[in-house]
């Protein structure tokens, strides 16, 4: 443990020496192996030196013959290497003559034969020379020592400190070291042990590190930040074993070979699974075995269990159960003792079970899942399907498989529910005569594992298996399968696919399903082609031609008792109200949309997910931010609820949420919404996410950083059908624009609009025209500011060719829309920004279009347009003053948008108006909003006041490199790029107060 970095410990250093300090006479410390004792201990015994004391150290050794007094002759010893030895000359004859029977190199002689007859009063002189020395010292320094390895001590050095405890004067700390998991004990060190416990004895029992103590500890390992899947594990299989956890680190960076990432291996390295196993062969062959059945099974096993799995008789295991207790190799379940024991912790149970041979661990396996399949329970169903796989018998693992992923299905759990019958897939169709005794179609499980993907978000996997299922299954003897199969092929080709537009391939299986299904019996499953065909038209082309097509999905829904698919069919038909002008019958089908999908019983995730997703988008379309939040993020705790949170649903859901918030100038709320991707690069499931988070660094003035995630986005190659090249359309130009690149900004706008137009999508892009006109306009400046004709020239051209774009649209992006709030607003912008680009300053377009966005409640928007509408008014007069209240406005309206707020104070600085600090409320204060941990809101505090890395060590007691990781997990959870920031975004949570 001496290379591994003292983390975690810091209360009990702490306790510790204030021990020292108090001069106590006996410290014991314990914990099992690599806890962490000694490097606790020789912390402190270094923070002893430090402050002047006298620290003596010696270990008891695990040998056969235990040698009497061993570790007191190497604390004599050292105390001659420290001391010299004129620590002997007050000592009285006969010490010294005791002392040299120990030490004789270090007295200078030989001890001298016994005058008086043997007897105990020999020890009592041993000891009290020993004392003598000590206290000798103790008189002018503290003396502190620490004797390591309690457990493999003989009598007598156990009866020398207990007699120094007793009688030893002056300031003298005896500090002592011992395994918790040593057992049995020798019967002295038991008893010296319980004697221990007395009030005056300090017992620091020594438990597992907490997870972020495993973060940081493998964070200073590998010179970066794990990923929180990693610590995750590493906790869980070491419990917080600080040497354990070192060591599986280690292996992993040696299974990675320097490559990118780091994964933990599956079973412990080597030297760590030795040390574990032959702690396992102390105890009897029947406990053995039946730590083998704990080990394979991974948790706590009842005894009834152990018996049937192992064939033993249940008293047998009860007394086998006691002796793995007592050698603390296995622990009763804290929370549900009813529930038997299991092994002392994770990797115990994977040395155990990787020690025995294949067959030995197969039959284990084998034995388990055929004992808790006598117990009837459908809850164990999977597990008992995953023994039965780890013992090689598919036959009976798929019966397992089926009732399994049924009860998931149940229990709405539908990852695990897609993963089992996934497998179970794979069973059938590698073992033909297993599915039909099952009476069991396996294109069906193919089926039942793409829905299941879909209900939990994991679109990504399910369009992967649509293809393959596709490939296999199109030519079905079975109709409903063949239709079953068409219809996700379409809905994939459709709307999942990479592509500019939908497929006409799409249409074509989307017709081929229907007109199978128009020859059997009406079905919800029939409702849900009819929408799911509805909504890839709509999400193409936002074309009333899929009304139709929604209507008579929601008639064969509701005529079928579908819940759900009438869900569907109403979430379709109200956006399509909202976009063609009926706002109010739009909302109240979005209504009656959740409230059908949040009281259906099956499995409705997807649905609901698709309903918030929906409603939520329209509202912030139409303007109600605020309840645009709160759908978004009532629909993210539905599928956080059932574990799709990180999938794509919950990104669209945080997307919308982080949106409203962004668009009412909240940066550090919505910053905590899409935080999760800072670190990572984009994905096909959450490029939303990552606009956003782009959008926050344009905010917060991380100007490359939002660029270069904005192109990560554009590799991705994502098309997609029209509506969501908008989406994301909208989003590019503005990073371009704040990163001073307005040629690529205009050429992003008009790419998009390329596509968009010819449809009612285009209904949607009055903002790319908007963005579109300030980007000519910025040209324009640049162009005459440099006196480059054929810059303005193409500038102008540029304009042009966004008003023929405008005229093809029949100007339907710019004309008010009673639904779409944003209009007027764009309108405004788009008209203001031609005049800056012709060279017009007009204060009076820009004030119109701040009265817009004021109204609206886009703080930043409006900040913009004064900024431009103060920029007009200086232009017009010499006199600054005209300008000064404008520009006022426009500063605290852009308060959290950096680059906007530079912009305004350079014209303020330019025209000499002075503008007054812009005051900003913080937000309530809360308990941690952050998840930042006691210890890292001190550092935050110190960083706050502009401390070093080395000043925060100093000033709490650690060193700069554990400050500096403290540092860079403050960054992270705070969503900031630098020191400053993290002091802001701290000092307005209230974080870095003196009571923080």
């Amino acid at each position: 443990m001496g290379g591994v970095p003292l983390i975690g410990r810091d209360d009990e250093l702490a306790e510790l020496a204030l021990a020292i300090r108090d001069e106590h006479r006996h410290v014991l410390v314990t914990g099992e192996v690599g806890i962490g004792k000694t490097r606790l201990v020789t912390q402190a015994a270094q923070v002893a030196r430090d402050e002047g004391a006298v620290v003596v150290e010696a270990s008891c050794l695990p040998l056969d013959v235990r040698l009497p007094l061993l570790p007191v002759i190497e604390v004599l010893r050292s105390l001659d290497r420290a001391l010299g030895r004129e620590v002997l000359a007050a000592l009285p004859l006969y010490a010294l003559d005791e002392l040299a029977r120990l030490v004789p190199e270090v007295i200078g002689r030989q001890a001298g034969p016994d005058a008086l007859p043997a007897g105990e009063w020999q020890r009592q002189r041993l000891f009290a020379a020993v004392g003598l020395v000590l206290t000798h010292i103790a008189g002018s320094r503290p003396v502190v020592v620490v004797i390591e390895d309690i457990h493999w001590a003989d009598a007598a050095t156990l009866d020398l400190l207990t007699y120094l405890r007793a009688s030893s004067g002056g300031s003298i700390t005896l500090i002592a070291t011992c395994r918790s998991d040593e057992a049995p004990l020798d019967p002295p060190v038991a008893r010296w042990v319980e004697q221990a416990r007395r009030p005056e004895t300090v017992r620091l029992e020594l438990a597992g590190l907490s997870r972020a103590a495993i973060a940081e500890l493998a964070e200073q390992t590998l010179d970066s930040p794990p990923p929180e899947s990693v610590v995750e594990e590493l906790h869980r299989r070491t419990e917080g074993n600080p040497y354990f956890a070192e060591e599986l680190i280690a292996a992993a960076v040696v299974a990675s070979h320097g490559g990118p990432g780091v994964a933990l291996t599956r079973q412990p390295p080597r030297v760590l699974a030795e040390l574990l196993v032959a702690r396992s062969r102390r105890v009897s062959d029947t406990a053995r075995a039946v730590l083998a059945v704990l080990a394979v099974a991974g948790r706590s096993v009842p005894e009834i269990v152990v018996a049937r799995a192992t064939g033993m008789a249940a008293a047998d295991v009860t007394c086998a159960m006691h002796e793995l207790v007592d050698a603390r190799l296995a622990t009763p379940d804290s929370v549900r003792p009813e529930l038997g024991c299991r092994t002392r912790h994770a990797l115990l149970a994977e040395a155990v079970a990787g020690d025995l041979l294949a067959d030995e661990r197969r039959a284990a396996h084998a034995g388990i899942a055929a004992a808790f399949a006598a117990t009837n329970d459908p809850a164990l169903s999977a597990e008992i399907a995953g023994h039965w796989s780890a013992a090689g018998r598919p036959r009976d693992e798929f019966g397992s498989l089926l009732e399994a992923a049924e009860h998931s299905h149940r229990l709405h759990a539908y990852t695990q529910a897609a993963d089992l019958w996934h497998r179970a897939a794979d069973i059938a169709e590698s073992l033909p005569d297993v599915a039909r005794t099952a009476n069991v179609e396996p294109g069906w499980l193919r089926i039942r594992t793409i829905d299941a993907l879909q209900a939990c978000g994991r679109d990504v996997d399910a369009e992967a298996l649509i293809e393959q299922t596709y490939a296999t299954y199109r030519d079905s003897p079975s109709d409903t399968l063949t239709a079953a199969v068409l219809h996700r092929a379409a809905w994939h080709r459709g709307v999942a696919a990479q592509r500019e537009t939908p497929s006409d391939t799409a249409y074509a299986l989307f017709e081929e399903a229907r007109r199978i299904h128009e020859m059997l019996p009406e079905s919800p499953e029939y409702a849900r082609l009819l929408a799911d065909h509805a909504r890839c038209m709509w999400t193409d082309s936002s074309d009333r031609n899929s009304e139709p097509i929604y209507r008579k999905a929601l008639a064969v829904a509701e005529r079928c008792g579908a819940t759900l698919q009438t869900a569907h069919a109403l979430t379709g038909l109200a956006a399509i109200a909202l976009l063609h002008g009926e706002p109010s019958h739009g909302f109240a089908l979005f209504d009656r949309a959740r409230d059908l999908a949040g009281r259906h019983s099956g499995p409705s995730l997807h649905v609901e997910a698709m309903t918030a997703t929906h409603h939520s988008d329209a509202l912030l379309k139409s303007g109600q931010l605020a309840e645009a939040e709160r759908i978004a993020l009532e629909g993210l705790d539905r599928v956080r609820w059932a574990g799709a949170a990180s999938r794509y649903p919950g990104g669209i859901l945080r997307g919308n949420a982080a949106e409203s918030l962004l668009e009412r100038g909240l940066i550090d709320a919505a910053a905590r919404l899409v935080a999760d991707v800072h670190d990572r690069r984009p994905k096909r499931d959450d490029w939303n996410l990552h606009l956003l988070q782009a959008q926050v660094e344009i905010c917060r003035g991380a100007t490359e950083s939002a660029v270069a995630r904005a192109r990560a986005v554009d590799l991705l190659g994502l098309a997609g059908p029209r509506m969501w090249v908008y989406e994301r359309a909208r989003f590019l130009p503005k990073v371009a624009l704040w990163a001073g690149d307005p040629a690529a900004a205009l050429d992003r706008v008009e790419r998009a609009l390329e596509v968009l137009g010819g449809c009612s999508v285009e209904l949607y892009c009055g903002e790319l025209f908007a963005l579109g006109a300030r980007a000519v306009a910025d040209l324009a400046d640049t162009a005459r500011a440099r006196r480059d004709g054929a810059a303005e020239r193409a500038a102008l051209t540029g304009a042009e060719r966004l008003a023929a774009a405008l005229d093809l649209m029949g100007s339907r992006p710019l004309t008010d829309h009673r639904f779409l709030a944003a209009v007027p607003g764009d309108r405004a912008d788009w008209q203001a920004e031609l005049l800056r680009l012709r060279g017009v300053r007009d204060p009076d377009a820009w004030a119109e279009a701040a009265a817009v966005w004021q109204r609206l409640g886009r703080p930043h928007r409006m900040a913009y347009a004064w900024w431009r509408q103060a920029e007009a008014l200086l232009a017009r007069s010499r006199n600054p003053m005209t300008a000064s209240g404008t520009l006022q406005a426009a500063a605290e309206a852009a308060n959290g948008m950096a680059p906007l707020t530079a912009n305004i104070r350079r014209l303020a600085r330019r025209s000499r108006i002075s503008i007054r600090p812009v005051s900003f409320e913080p937000p309530p204060a809360t308990d941690d909003p952050y998840g930042l941990t006691q210890r890292e809101r001190q550092v935050l505090r110190l960083l706050a006041q502009g401390c070093t890395n080395a000043q925060i060590g100093g000033e709490l007691f650690m060193s700069p490199k554990t400050a500096s990781v403290h540092v860079s997990n403050i960054l992270r959870k705070l969503n900031v790029v630098n020191r400053a920031e993290a002091a802001a975004v701290g000092e307005r949570a209230r974080l870095t107060g003196p009571d923080s």
